[in-house]
């Protein structure tokens, strides 16, 4: 992917339009993963990347290094690799050389926050060409250089918008103020945007990514664990996001409602990212099933296409190949589902337990199990086609970061760069 030039604003609509539903606007170059789920945070490796045909007896471990508690993301940008830990109470960013594994800077960032859980940063840091942003559990945002960690502004989502922390872990409110946040901000083009949920009109709020500038606030909607989506719908740039009782959309540009769709779930649970399948986008939880919403029209509508409320997803954010969507889904099964009417294609039994992240390069997937079992998947509407697997770490809930044929992934002890293609 080329790079795009972040002083420049986002083009217009009309030019958007030409484009994929899903461009992602951060500033990126191929073998680069700098955010959730990869370069258009959509779980599709780097335009030039691919995925291995084989994997082999053992993981070919180029280095490895060990981590502080946290379930963050590993992200790459160039030759800089980011990872966030906890470290003597702190929420604290690591910048390393992605080649060897040698420590360039590291950064402390606010207070971090433990449950029965664990420890540390549950968001995945964002690189954006010389800028890095970061968010804790306790909604603390900062904009980081990534030349030195230097901070370049940040806020403070309780003293700013007045979250609400809430110390009773069993209150069955506010999912992210009650457990941290999870759900990773986007840039898109000028502005950073970001689930927020303080006092009413700050459910969603967008900030001038250089200067932190609030550009605009919308919606009343609390914070869920869920991290957004920005897809082209209908005609529209828009801000897609699980909140803690329904899926809504809002205007890139302004933050005006597009719409929104009751999404009820026990314990204000809502963990998956929405995923964008052409014109629609679809949404699941481990109370309601998957839900398909469909664009109409080209002002950014979109109406309920179909529902499966069988089809229930706890924690594991699906991927869409070609109008099928796959993922590790409950009663540890994996799915694939036609995108198209929401009816399952075929499952997979006793595949693993609770968690697994899945990525794909159009043509195989790879699926990280959350008992750290790495397991190759050839795309296959029709039937489950499993080319080889390999345990390549411990027990884990962070999602790898793939670059240039290698595979970086972290456990509860430590961060590896196993090499999967090539020599």
């Amino acid at each position: 992917m080329s790079k795009l030039n972040p002083q420049k604003h986002f083009p217009t609509r009309q030019f958007i339009a030409a484009f994929a539903f899903a461009i992602c606007t951060v500033w990126t170059q191929a073998g680069d993963w700098p955010q959730w789920r990869g370069p258009t945070s959509n779980a599709q490796v780097a335009k030039g990347d691919r995925l291995p045909a084989r994997l082999g007896d053992s993981p070919k471990v180029v280095w490895r290094i060990d981590v502080g508690p946290g379930h963050s993301a590993p992200v790459t940008q160039g030759d800089r690799l980011a990872i966030a830990e906890e470290k003597d109470g702190l929420e604290t960013l690591r910048l390393l050389d992605k080649r060897t594994g040698k420590l360039l800077w590291e950064k402390a960032f606010g207070e971090t926050y433990e449950d029965r859980f664990g420890a540390g940063p549950r968001c995945t840091p964002l690189f954006d060409g010389d800028r890095i942003y970061v968010q804790t559990c306790r909604g603390e945002l900062s904009c980081l250089s990534v030349k030195d960690g230097s901070t370049l502004w940040g806020v403070d989502y309780q003293k700013k918008f007045k979250v609400k922390w809430i110390k009773n872990k069993s209150q069955n409110e506010a999912a992210a103020a009650r457990r941290g946040y999870s759900g990773t901000p986007l840039v898109e083009g000028d502005h950073l945007i970001c689930q927020v949920g303080g006092v009413p009109g700050t459910g969603v709020v967008c900030f001038d990514k250089l200067s932190g500038k609030v550009i605009w606030k919308s919606q009343d909607d609390l914070a869920s664990f869920a991290s957004p989506l920005i897809m082209t719908l209908a005609g529209k740039r828009q801000f897609v996001t699980l909140a803690t009782e329904k899926i809504l959309s809002v205007d890139t540009e302004n933050g005006e409602l597009l719409w929104s769709q009751p999404v009820p779930t026990l314990y204000f649970r809502n963990v998956v990212t929405p995923i964008a399948a052409g014109n629609s986008v679809i949404a699941a939880s481990h109370s309601e099933g998957m839900l398909c919403m469909s664009g109409t029209g080209s002002n950014g509508k979109a109406n309920r296409k179909w529902n499966a409320p069988k089809l229930k997803i706890n924690l594991a954010t699906p991927v869409v190949v070609d109008g099928s969507l796959y993922s590790f889904a409950e009663k540890d099964r994996f799915i694939c589902v036609d995108t198209a009417t929401g009816k399952l294609n075929w499952e997979e039994s006793g595949f693993g337990k609770f968690y697994a992240s899945t990525l794909t390069d159009g043509k195989r997937m790879l699926v990280l199990g959350q008992m750290g079992e790495l397991v190759l998947l050839k795309i296959n509407p029709k039937e489950y086609e499993e080319l080889d697997r390999m345990q390549v770490c411990g027990k884990t809930w962070s999602f790898p970061a793939y670059a240039d044929g290698q595979l970086f992934v972290r456990d509860q002890k430590s961060l590896q760069c196993i090499k999967l293609t090539g020599e």
